[in-house]
C-alpha cells in the first residue's frame, strides 16, 4: 500500500470515527460516562489521524507546529482512554479526581510557550516524548492485565485498544532506531491508519452485533455474568450515598439513573448492579426512601404548619401528591398527616 493510499485510508477512518464520536458526546443525550469518554477519544484520535494523513500527502506542511498539534492531542487522548478502560473493567475513576493525567499535556504546553517567549526553537526531540507515550500505554494496559476477565463494554474490547497502542509504540521505536532504512518511515502512518480503521470497524461491528443480539437472544437473569467486584460495589454504594446526601440530588424530581451514574463516574449498569445486588434496593426505591426521610424531617419542623404536605413533598423531590402518599404509606405504613400527628402526640 502506497503513501497516498495510506492517507486515504486514514482520512476515511477519521471521517467514520468523527461520525461515531459526535453522537456519543453530543450534549443532552443522557450518555453514560464510558460512552462519552470513548466518544471524546474517537474524536481526538480522528483529528490526529487526519493531521497525519494530510501531512503525508502534502495537504499540510511538515512543520513543527503540526508536530506540536499532534503531540498535544496525543497527550490529551491517552487520559481519556485510560479513564474509559477503568470504566470497562469495572474500576471507575472520576475524571475530576484524575487531573494528574493531563500534567504531561500541560507541561508540554508550558514548555512550548516558554521557548517561544525566549525566542528559541520550539522543536521537541521525539526521544523526549516516547517515554511519556510508553508510560501512558503501560498505564492503560495495567487495568486490563489486573482484571483480564472483567471487560464488559459493548463499544470495543479494551484489550484490542491496548494491543493497538503497543503496536503503534513499537512502530515508533522502529522508526526512531531504523528511520534511514527503506519503508521504515511509513511504519507509523501505516500502523496509525490501519489500526485506527480497524478499531473504528470494531466499534461499528460491535454496535451492529449488540443490536442484533438484543433481538435474538432470550432474556438472561439480571447480573448473571456480573463482573463487578464486591469491593468495587461497596465503594460505589458509598459514593452513591455521599453524592445523594451531600448534594441532595434526590430532591430533583427528574433525577435519573444515568445522571446519578455520570455524577459518580460510573455506568448506569454498574450503579444498578451495586444497588440491586449489593445494596438490596432499586434505584427508584432508594430515591423514595431519601425523599420520605426528607419529608419526615420537614413535617416535624416547628414551621412546617405554614406549608402544605404536598408542597413539602415537592421540595423533597416527589413529582406528585399520589407519588408522595404511595411512597410514604409503603415505607412508614401511614400517611404524612398521620405521621406528624402521631409524633406530636408523643412529644
Amino acid at each position: 500500500m502506497g503513501t497516498v493510499e495510506l492517507a486515504v485510508v486514514g482520512l476515511a477512518g477519521s471521517g467514520v470515527g468523527t461520525a461515531l464520536g459526535m453522537p456519543m458526546v453530543w450534549p443532552g443525550q443522557g450518555r453514560t460516562t464510558a460512552v462519552r469518554l470513548m466518544g471524546w477519544w474517537l474524536l481526538t484520535a480522528a483529528v490526529i489521524g487526519a493531521l497525519i494523513s494530510c501531512r503525508v500527502i502534502g495537504l499540510l506542511p511538515a512543520t513543527v507546529a503540526v508536530d506540536h498539534a499532534i503531540n498535544l492531542l496525543g497527550f490529551g487522548a491517552y487520559p481519556l482512554l485510560y479513564l474509559w478502560i477503568r470504566q470497562d473493567v469495572g474500576q471507575p475513576a472520576r475524571p475530576g479526581e484524575a487531573w494528574w493525567l493531563w500534567l504531561p499535556a500541560a507541561i508540554y504546553g508550558v514548555v512550548l510557550v516558554a521557548k517561544a517567549m525566549l525566542g528559541v526553537s520550539t522543536g521537541v526531540p521525539f526521544q523526549w516524548i516516547l517515554p511519556v507515550v510508553i508510560g501512558f500505554t503501560a498505564l492503560c494496559a495495567g487495568p486490563v492485565l489486573r482484571h483480564p476477565d472483567h471487560g464488559r463494554s459493548s463499544i470495543v474490547p479494551a484489550r484490542a485498544i491496548v494491543a493497538f497502542l503497543v503496536l503503534l509504540n513499537t512502530s515508533q521505536v522502529v522508526r526512531l532506531l531504523f528511520g534511514d532504512l527503506p519503508l521504515v518511515p511509513a511504519a507509523v502512518p501505516f500502523t496509525m491508519a490501519t489500526g485506527f480503521v480497524a478499531l473504528v470497524g470494531l466499534v461499528v461491528w460491535s454496535a451492529l452485533e449488540t443490536g442484533a443480539a438484543v433481538e435474538a437472544r432470550p432474556a438472561a437473569p439480571r447480573y448473571e455474568h456480573s463482573g463487578l467486584e464486591e469491593e468495587v460495589a461497596r465503594a460505589l454504594l458509598g459514593e452513591i450515598t455521599r453524592t445523594l446526601s451531600a448534594r441532595r440530588l434526590f430532591t430533583d424530581p427528574g433525577l435519573t439513573l444515568a445522571r446519578l451514574a455520570t455524577e459518580i463516574g460510573a455506568t448506569p449498569h454498574q450503579v444498578s448492579e451495586a444497588l440491586n445486588r449489593h445494596g438490596t434496593v432499586s434505584f427508584h426505591e432508594l430515591l423514595s426512601r431519601y425523599r420520605v426521610e426528607e419529608v419526615k424531617v420537614q413535617l416535624l419542623a416547628p414551621a412546617s404548619d405554614r406549608f402544605t404536605i404536598e408542597g413539602i413533598g415537592a421540595s423533597a423531590g416527589f413529582g406528585s401528591r399520589s407519588a408522595l402518599y404511595a411512597a410514604f404509606r409503603r415505607i412508614e405504613g401511614m400517611t404524612p398527616a398521620e405521621f406528624r400527628a402521631r409524633r406530636r402526640r408523643q412529644e
